[in-house]
């Protein structure tokens, strides 16, 4: 599903230029990075899995049992890597440069959030993200995400994200930083 939800993504084109095998690369992407997510963070989805959010806790307790797992799920990640070829060097600097960009202190980081394609816009996507969104609120812990389109960045806003900074890099797709302060009372 994920593979699907961000096809057309202009990330998604920038890391896999080529158009035929793109769908193939990002499946195993979106697989070994849910992995990733799912052993160091959490994810809720929809019932069916047509939707999906995981999030990375960034200065907060990683759940239990990530540490061990961490290692080898980055050795998968990094066989994944290789697929980007010329794209990597590139891809590292960018997201180095956006992590420079997300906000200090304790939060959580929505990693992704996809819906599938024919059903984004009837609120699969809200549902997912509004557990941490709420727990964020109670714990009075901020979120932040970054996003390559314009249409993500309207949604988002509709939640209480902002825009807090932006990246253009030289070679790759515009890239929007947002964070959400918690919603207190």
């Amino acid at each position: 599903m994920l593979a699907r939800a961000f096809a057309d993504d202009p990330t998604s084109a920038w890391l896999f230029p080529r158009v035929e095998g793109r769908a193939r690369a990002l499946e195993e992407w979106y697989r070994i990075n849910s992995q990733i997510l799912l052993a160091t963070g959490e994810g809720w989805g929809t019932e069916k899995l047509e939707s999906a959010a995981l999030w990375l806790p960034v200065g907060l307790p990683l759940a239990p049992g990530a540490p061990h797992k961490l290692g080898r799920l980055l050795l998968w990640n990094l066989l994944t890597v290789w697929k980007l070829g010329s794209r990597v060097r590139q891809a590292a600097i960018t997201t180095a440069r956006l992590h420079r960009l997300h906000p200090p202190g304790p939060a959580w980081y929505l990693a992704i959030l996809g819906t599938e394609p024919r059903l984004q816009g009837i609120g699969l996507g809200s549902a997912v993200l509004r557990p941490v969104l709420e727990r964020c609120d109670r714990m009075g812990v901020q979120s932040y995400l970054d996003t390559a389109t314009y249409r993500d960045v309207h949604f988002y806003a509709g939640h209480g994200f902002e825009v807090v900074s932006e990246l253009d890099p030289v070679r790759g797709p515009h890239f929007w930083v947002m964070r959400r302060q918690p919603i207190v009372g």
